[in-house]
């Protein structure tokens, strides 16, 4: 391939057969006159480890600098990683078992990279830039061994070139350190080309082929395709070799698949611990991405036919244009400057310089283009850019008088070179700096999260930060303190976003969320809305503005709504749809002589913290000057009221529900135009709100309307949270033709048990709220159950039960009761009204607890809500629930109703009280331990409880409804996918809340039963990919 006389030749190492047709006499003749004579001193070698150092300072700067590229990195490698490291993560479709195209093998082996920085409690982002670090160390072996191996076997000069490639392009700088299986696979693509490359002390058949096969079975598949030339190769010398050298090629084959295959059974075996059944996951890739019928990739976008040209001169540059012109040179080099090259070194230099093509060629083909399936081809790119070069140098450097180039001056030949080299190190630190400086926010505004919390942007443990339209962005949870999660609001976006890795506790093994079926999941892109969380949930938000961007309902701009976030934290970010190409493309400096429509143009990335509300004191002096006013407005609003109240209390007869239609007075409309943060604790202004008319239930009868079927549990993992969503007025209050036997218990309860279960503090505030109680529901029952209850002159009748009420006397059948009594009688729902006192803090001081089956009202009545839970033990609280819960108390409205979903198992076929826990009379000893352990399944019943939470407009009190909903197991069992659900749920409860609901008194019997006809409604045909279809949560 040498193009001069004072060039060494790419080395030979091919012996043609005895048999092979032999030089002319007239080619002898030439093959003389210009076979180079041996130089006098050998050619300058740059020291291997010179060359290992320098491309791993190159690795190491973008391993620190260098920002994601690609969301897939993040979400189907980082994210595993750190749910095998540290406990969750989100999840993608791909690592669902119904799929399986990602391999637990590829992630395990880089998690255990990270335990030493784990275990030295170094922060999880030292983890993060180890495993970066220690990703562009292996690339730089590899780069090194391969470097040394061009130098042997073709040219000092070639890999001279192949090194400076390496070091300083833009596409190596982030390929080098990407955790993606297409770097893996580039890492081994590059022993692979050194191991054909190689051919001292015989060939290294066995070595290519186990590199490249290891490229393609933890790596990606496909890039086992860029063996094919040296496999010709191979078989072509053995097919002109003798019998013996076609033997000796054999077994070298078979040692090689042989090492590949035990590869790639260690990895089956590795991915079949994860999944819990056997995948062969490089299989499973390449049948989704040919063989998918629902599309594939395709489905997550197409490019045109020259994307990969485009992009790889962003990424290379000249390289890429040497690249691509590399075999028509060496066809006009063979054709008119062959000087002794013979047909083998030329059959070997289109070996080396096919894999680039034909990766190039199959890739070019696909509909469905990603940068990084250029990846493994980049060393190839990288030689037969080398060999370009180093074919136009040699005939740059040509010393034939008969050459044109010989003729121009060999400084100015030298300079021409140095210019060259120069240009393209400048253009590839423009591009580098020009990534790093526009897109390095994610990396650096999470920053603030790890301050103190009592400063700008620190996170408390269970914040959630959560991530809109910028959720591809994401660099991971590496980025966030410990026990800060990230979630996902809603956006323009409507494709499927990833879930998260199941978190089942005991009793489930190592890493339950690798086998799990994670709920939601689908193979076509199909938006799963349980994957979003609700932005009033959000403590943080990771929010971008740009000059481009235009809002929009579900992408407002957050950073704008100034009273209810705050900038923790800001950095420029590029706009890359108002940055012209030049600057999109290229590092440009802000400068003054700069023109301006060649500037980048900037937008801001920000980390927004909620506010917390102004304290009344701060509110108040804001303004100095208006102190004087504000007091004189105080006082006379403090007079108003005052006159109003002690009107209010002269009254004869109680008063009810403001009506809007008449003209409010001084209170309502204070408490309309005051924010929450300004009342004072334990005082509310009635409110004007009236809640809308109910429409009748359609076709309701209380012999034939059948329960709601609520089945409010999940796939794992089970999250404590308060689990709010909206209300619809309609469905305040649910009766079905279970009524008369839940009125029997609890008349039967009433006579038995009296006060233990109904009661009302006499203060008149709570007595106020229970007879407000008693109005709404005589209004809405009357309303909404037209065939049963009928509105009268001083209350409401039950026509079903020829029960009659009176509000103003409070009596039944002309029997004086407790308004919440009363209350009771009217509907299937337990109730409870909390009342605000002057701390801040809501006592339980009115309820009727009838059928609550766990609990009583006699222990509970008048405690604080956090007393309420604690006494409890129930799980979570301090630490999840009761912060949400005391601003949920504070801030809820009476015109915003909220619902929630709970459930128990239960080891008896009592609805008002579990005897199993023991008597409902003791005064200790009540718990799951006094209960028999693994009863018979026909024992087994499912409590689902149905809350509802609002506040009363008048009182302001704080309603809970309880409709409790009880079941046989065997019987909610019989109902496609709830055996299979109810069982991965019970599993995937923690220790504190396994032990609150008592699993281990029944879980043996239980989930045995569950998993046996969860199998027999799958060996049914049950189709297991239509439940979100047929049972959406909450049924």
């Amino acid at each position: 391939m040498a193009a001069s006389s004072n060039d060494s030749n790419m080395r030979q190492r091919f012996k043609p057969p005895a048999n092979a047709p032999k030089a002319t006499d007239k080619q002898q003749q030439q093959q003389q006159q210009y076979r180079p004579q041996p130089p006098k001193t050998p050619p300058f070698q740059l020291n291997p480890r010179i060359a290992f150092a320098v491309l791993f300072a190159a690795h190491a700067a973008a391993a620190l600098y260098h920002p994601i590229q690609d969301c897939d990195e993040t979400f189907n490698y980082w994210e595993p990683t750190h749910y095998l490291t540290h406990g969750h993560g989100f999840q993608t479709w791909e690592y669902s078992p119904e799929y399986a195209i990602r391999s637990w093998a590829y992630v395990g082996l880089h998690a255990l990279v990270t335990l030493p920085v784990k275990v030295l409690g170094l922060g999880k982002s030292a983890e993060f830039y180890f495993l970066r670090l220690v990703l562009g160390f292996v690339c730089a072996l590899c780069e090194a061994r391969l470097f040394s191996k061009i130098n042997a076997a073709l040219n000092p000069r070639i890999g001279l070139t192949f090194l400076f490639v390496m070091a300083s392009s833009p596409g190596m700088w982030h390929a080098s350190i990407s955790y993606l299986p297409s770097s893996f696979a580039m890492y081994f693509v590059t022993l692979g080309i050194a191991g054909f490359m190689d051919w001292r002390g015989g060939l290294r058949t066995a070595q290519g082929i186990w590199m490249f096969g290891i490229a393609g079975t933890l790596g990606w598949p496909f890039a086992a395709a860029l063996s094919a030339p040296f496999l010709f190769e191979e078989f072509s010398m053995g097919v002109l070799s003798d019998g013996e050298g076609m033997v000796k090629l054999f077994w070298r084959v078979v040692d090689g698949i042989t090492r590949t295959l035990l590869i790639m059974f260690v990895q089956t075996m590795a991915d079949a611990f994860f999944y819990k059944k056997t995948q062969i996951v490089p299989w499973n890739i390449v049948a989704y991405n040919i063989f998918s019928s629902k599309g594939g990739p395709d489905l997550y976008g197409t490019e045109p036919w020259h994307f990969y040209l485009r992009n790889l001169s962003l990424n290379f540059h000249v390289w890429f244009l040497l690249a691509l012109i590399s075999m028509p040179l060496l066809v006009l080099q063979h054709t008119f400057r062959l000087k002794g090259n013979t047909r083998a070194s030329y059959f070997r230099s289109i070996t080396f310089l096919s894999p680039f093509y034909l990766w190039l060629a199959i890739f070019t083909l696909q509909p469905h283009k990603e940068e990084r399936f250029m990846y493994p081809a980049y060393p190839a790119l990288a030689v037969n850019a080398a060999i370009s070069l180093h074919i136009i140098l040699g005939n740059i450097n040509s010393t034939d008088p008969k050459d044109f180039v010989a003729k121009i001056p060999f400084q100015l030949r030298l300079g021409g070179l140095l210019l060259f080299c120069l240009a393209s190190f400048v253009l590839s630190g423009l591009r580098i700096a020009g990534t790093i400086t526009a897109y390095k926010a994610p990396f650096n505004v999470y920053k603030p999260l790890h301050n103190d919390s009592a400063t700008i942007g620190g996170a408390k443990l269970d914040d959630f930060v959560c991530l809109g339209k910028e959720w591809y962005r994401f660099p991971s949870h590496y980025f966030l303190p410990d026990g800060v999660r990230a979630k996902f609001i809603k956006s323009e976006f409507s494709g499927l976003l990833p879930g998260e890795f199941s978190e089942a506790g005991s009793g489930f093994g190592l890493f339950p969320g690798a086998w799990l079926i994670p709920p939601g999941m689908n193979d076509e892109n199909i938006e799963d809305v349980g994957k979003y969380t609700e932005v009033k949930h959000c403590a943080f938000i990771v929010d971008s503005q740009l000059p481009s961007t235009e809002t929009t309902t579900l992408e407002p701009s957050y950073a704008s709504d100034e009273g209810t976030w705050e900038r923790a934290g800001c950095q420029s970010f590029l706009d890359g749809f108002s940055t012209t190409v030049l600057g999109r493309t290229l590092w440009v400096p802000d400068l003054p002589f700069v023109p301006e429509r060649v500037k980048r143009v900037w937008g801001e990335y920000c980390l927004l913290k909620r506010k917390r509300k102004a304290s009344p004191e701060r509110e108040r002096l804001l303004s100095v000057k208006a102190v004087p006013y504000v007091l004189l407005g105080l006082a006379s609003l403090t007079l108003i009221v005052k006159y109003f109240q002690d009107k209010q209390h002269r009254s004869a007869v109680r008063p009810r529900s403001p009506d809007p239609e008449k003209p409010t007075d001084v209170n309502t409309f204070a408490a309309k135009h005051m924010k929450d943060s300004e009342r004072k604790p334990g005082t509310w202004t009635p409110s004007t709100f009236k809640r809308p008319e109910a429409s009748p239930y359609p076709d309701w009868s209380v012999i034939d309307t059948k329960p709601l079927p609520y089945r409010p549990f999940r796939w794992g993992p089970y999250h404590i949270t308060m689990g709010l969503r909206s209300m619809n007025w309609d469905e305040w209050i649910e009766l079905d033709n279970h009524y008369l036997r839940y009125h029997e218990d609890k008349a039967r309860r009433i006579a038995e048990r009296g006060a233990k279960c109904c009661r009302t503090d006499p203060d008149p505030k709570v007595w106020d709220a229970a007879v407000e109680l008693l109005e709404e529901l005589s209004a809405y029952l009357t309303e909404r159950y037209p065939s049963m209850f009928t509105k009268t002159a001083v209350g409401i009748d039950n026509t079903v039960t020829n029960e009659s009420f009176n509000i103003p006397e409070l009596t039944m059948n002309g029997n004086k009761e407790d308004p919440m009594q009363l209350c009771a009688r009217l509907v299937q729902d337990d109730l409870a009204i909390m009342i605000e006192k002057d701390d801040g803090q809501y006592f339980l001081l009115a309820g009727a607890i009838l059928l609550a089956g766990f609990w009583r009202l006699e222990d509970k009545f008048g405690m604080c809500m956090s007393e309420i839970h604690t006494s409890g033990d129930v799980p979570g609280f301090k630490s999840k629930l009761e912060k949400g819960m005391m601003n949920f108390f504070r801030r809820v409205k009476p015109e915003s109703p909220v619902l929630r979903n709970n459930y128990f198992m239960q080891v008896d076929d009592s609805l008002p009280w579990s005897h199993s826990i023991g008597s409902e009379d003791a005064e200790d000893g009540i718990g799951w331990y006094t209960a028999e352990k693994n009863r018979a399944i026909k024992h087994h019943f499912f409590r689902s409880e149905r809350q509802s939470l609002r506040r009363l407009p008048r009182s302001g009190g704080v309603l809970f409804t309880i409709r409790t909903y009880f079941l046989p197991v065997t019987e909610i069992a019989e109902e496609p996918y709830v055996p299979g659900r109810l069982a991965s749920a019970v599993r995937s409860w923690g220790d504190d809340v396994a032990k609150y609901k008592g699993r281990e008194q029944y879980q043996d019997v239980l989930l045995e039963f569950l998993d046996k006809k969860h199998e027999e409604q799958v060996a049914g045909g049950l189709d297991l990919s239509k439940e979100e279809e047929v049972r959406a949560y909450p049924w």
